[in-house]
C-alpha cells in the first residue's frame, strides 16, 4: 500500500496577480506521478508557488508524511519545504550560470552531507558516480551556461534527490520540452519514481501523461473538480471536469453553419482510421477560424497524418473547393493547399541543419519550381535575407540552423513555411503552447492576417481558453469523433 505523503484541505490563497485557490484539496502518494491539468489560469501554478513559499495563503490545512500544519498560522518558505522533503522545479528555475555541472551538483552535496565532504577528491568522486548512475552522457566540467534547458531541468531533480527530496513538484517544465527532451526527462522520473519519490507535474498536452501518470487531478476555477485513475481515463470525463458540465451541454450544439460567411474551402465526409477516427464529417469556410478542442489529441492527431499525407484513410472522402483529392504523401498535401502545423511533424517539414532563411527560400521554390526546391544561387541568396525579416524573426536568428532557435520560433518559421508553399488550408496544433506573450501575439496576429486574405484555419487546441473568443465556430471531440 502506498504511502501518504502530502495531503492538502481547503487551501485558498490571497487574491494576488496570479490565480487564486478557493478550498482545494488534494493528495499525493509516495511513489505516485500525478498530472495536475486545467485551463489556463485554473490555478495549477498557484499551488506550486504555495509549496515553494512564494503565494501568499489565507487559509487551510497541510499534511506532509502526518504531520499537520494549520496554513493560517504556519509560515510556509521554500527553505523549510526542502529541509522536509518538499522540491519546486519551475520552467524559470536555471543551474548556477558560472558554475560547471559538477560545481553545481557540489552545492547540493555540502547541504546534504556537510563535513563528510571536506575533503575535494571525495566530493568529486560522489559527484562524478552520481552522474554516471543518471546521465553517464554528460561531461561535469560543462558549463552551466552553454547546457539546453532540458538539462538545468534533470540536473535540478536529481538535486533534489541528493539533498533528500521525497516530493518533488515540477512546474510547466515539459511544455518548453522537444518530443526527445521530454522523453528523456519521463523516464528520469520513472526511475526515481521506483525509489519511492512522488511528483506533482503541472502540464496542458493531456496526450502526454496518458502512458505516464498513475492519477489526473483536474484544478478548474481553483478547485479540484476530479481525479482521474490510470485505469479509469474517459476523454468525456476529462473534458466535463476540466470545462465543466455546463459548457459540455453547450458545446454539443453546433453554431448554425449558415452563418459563416465565405465559400466552402474544405470539406471531409465519413473519414475513418483505425479507433481514432470513426465517420468524421467536417466543413471549412473561406476567411473562417474553425476551432477544435481535443484534450488528448489523439483524434486530431490522427485528423492532420491523414490531412498531411502521413497516414492513409480507411474509409471516406476529402474534398478542396468541391473536388475530390487523394493524399498519399505530403507532397500531394502542398500540391492541394493543405498546410499542417504541428511540432509533431517538424522532423519532416525542416532541414534543421539548415539556416532559417535556405529553409525560407526552399519552400517558395516548392511552390514555383518544377523541380521541387532546386532554385538559382542568386535568388536562393535573395530569398534567404528577404523572409526571415519579413516573419520576425530576429536577424540573428536567420543565419543560424534551425536545430538552434527556440520552440516558439520554430512553429512561427513552419507556419511561414506553410504559407509560402501556398497553402491556403491550415491545420493548426496547439500554435501557442507554452509560448511567451510577444510570440502568442505574433501568432493569433499572424492566423487573423490569414482569414482576411480569405483562407481557412483549423486551430486545434487542448486549451479551450485558446479557442473561446477566438474562433468563429468552436466543435469537439467525443469518443468516437466530433460533436
Amino acid at each position: 500500500m502506498m504511502k501518504e505523503l502530502l495531503r492538502i484541505r481547503d487551501l485558498s490563497t490571497e487574491n494576488s496577480n496570479e490565480p487564486r485557490l478557493n478550498n482545494f484539496r488534494l493528495q499525493v502518494f509516495s511513489g505516485e506521478i500525478l498530472g495536475l491539468v486545467g485551463l489556463n489560469g485554473s490555478g495549477k501554478s498557484t499551488l506550486a508557488g504555495v509549496l515553494s513559499g512564494k503565494s501568499s495563503i489565507k487559509s487551510g490545512l497541510l499534511y506532509f508524511q502526518g504531520v499537520r500544519y494549520d496554513l493560517q498560522t504556519y509560515k510556509i518558505s521554500r527553505l523549510q519545504m526542502e529541509k522536509q522533503g518538499v522540491f519546486v522545479i519551475k520552467n524559470e528555475n536555471r543551474l548556477i550560470q558560472n558554475l560547471n555541472i559538477s560545481e553545481n551538483m557540489s552545492i547540493s552535496l555540502k547541504r546534504r552531507m556537510g563535513n563528510l565532504l571536506g575533503n575535494p577528491g571525495k566530493k568529486e568522486k560522489l559527484v562524478e558516480l552520481t552522474l554516471n548512475e543518471f546521465f553517464p552522457e554528460l561531461n561535469p566540467d560543462m558549463d552551466a551556461i552553454n547546457l539546453p534547458l532540458a538539462v538545468h531541468w534533470q540536473i535540478g531533480i536529481l538535486k533534489a534527490y541528493i539533498e533528500g527530496a521525497q516530493l518533488i513538484v515540477l512546474d510547466r517544465i515539459l511544455e518548453f520540452c522537444s518530443g526527445k527532451e521530454g522523453r528523456g526527462l519521463i523516464r528520469f522520473i520513472k526511475i526515481l519514481k521506483k525509489k519511492g519519490i512522488g511528483f506533482i507535474i503541472t502540464y496542458n498536452k493531456i496526450a502526454s501523461f496518458l502512458k505516464v501518470f498513475d492519477r489526473l487531478a483536474v484544478v478548474r476555477k481553483g478547485q479540484l473538480s476530479g481525479v482521474i485513475h490510470h485505469g479509469d481515463y474517459d476523454p468525456e470525463l476529462l473534458a466535463s471536469f476540466i470545462i465543466g458540465r455546463e459548457y459540455t451541454d453547450r458545446l454539443l450544439v453546433k453554431k448554425d453553419e449558415e452563418t459563416v460567411v465565405g465559400n466552402k474551402l474544405f470539406e471531409v465526409r465519413n473519414l475513418s482510421f483505425g479507433n481514432s477516427l470513426r465517420k468524421i464529417n467536417l466543413k471549412l469556410y473561406s476567411g473562417e477560424i474553425l476551432g477544435i478542442y481535443d484534450p488528448v489529441l489523439e483524434k486530431s492527431t490522427a485528423l492532420m497524418n491523414i490531412l498531411g499525407g502521413i497516414s492513409l484513410a480507411e474509409e471516406g472522402l476529402i474534398l478542396v473547393e468541391d473536388k475530390l483529392v487523394e493524399i498519399y504523401e505530403e507532397y500531394h498535401a502542398v500540391r492541394f493547399g493543405i498546410g499542417v502545423v504541428s511540432e509533431k511533424m517538424f522532423d519532416k517539414l525542416f532541414f534543421k541543419d539548415l539556416t532559417v532563411g535556405k529553409n525560407l527560400a526552399l519552400s517558395a521554390a516548392k511552390r514555383s519550381s518544377q523541380l521541387w526546391g532546386h532554385i538559382s544561387h542568386s535568388a536562393e541568396k535573395y530569398m534567404e535575407n528577404k523572409y526571415p525579416p519579413e516573419i520576425g524573426i530576429p536577424e540573428n536568428y536567420s543565419k543560424i540552423p534551425v536545430k538552434l532557435i527556440d520552440k516558439d520560433f520554430q512553429f512561427i518559421l513552419a507556419l511561414h513555411m506553410r504559407i509560402l508553399s501556398g497553402a491556403k488550408i491550415f491545420l493548426l496544433e496547439n500554435p501557442i503552447r507554452g509560448a511567451d506573450l510577444l510570440t502568442r501575439k505574433m501568432i493569433y496576429q499572424k492566423i487573423e492576417s490569414l482569414r482576411k486574405n480569405g483562407t481557412g484555419v483549423i486551430f486545434i487546441s487542448t486549451d479551450y481558453t485558446e479557442l473561446d473568443g477566438f474562433c468563429d465556430r468552436i466543435i469537439q471531440y467525443d469518443k468516437i469523433g466530433l460533436i
